[in-house]
């Protein structure tokens, strides 16, 4: 018996991801104001989309964590979107931010395929 279904295991690995976005966007917007920034205007809005693109995941991290039907596209999304950012940090030789990156993504995608997790949202639908 496990302690999390596969919807609630994707769940709190979404809004980790969710999370760090959070913290980058954070860490953009600090840094473009205390700093000196080649385009301030530019890393402003790289940290305003971060954060936005933060608070929208967290939001369907919720939506998993409820089984609701509508987030589970979403959450696909975001994950099949992460795996070539993932592929372009390997090719960078970002080895620190690849790894995690392709970890969650692929973690979370194995979590939907689960027969636990397809029943879980096919209750919902």
């Amino acid at each position: 018996m496990t302690l999390l279904s596969a919807a609630r295991r994707a769940a709190l690995l979404v809004a980790v991801e969710g999370a760090a976005l959070i913290l980058l966007g954070t860490g953009y917007a600090v840094a473009a104001l205390v700093g000196e920034p080649y385009d301030r205007a530019a890393t402003l809005l790289e940290a305003g989309f971060a954060l936005v693109a933060g608070v929208l995941v967290l939001l369907v991290a919720r939506g998993l964590w409820r089984t609701a039907g509508w987030s589970r596209a979403p959450a696909v999304v975001v994950q099949l979107l992460a795996l070539p950012v993932g592929v372009g940090l390997v090719q960078g030789r970002v080895w620190y931010a690849a790894v995690p990156v392709l970890l969650l993504a692929g973690t979370v995608l194995y979590q939907f395929a689960t027969p636990e997790a397809r029943r879980a949202f096919a209750d919902t639908d």
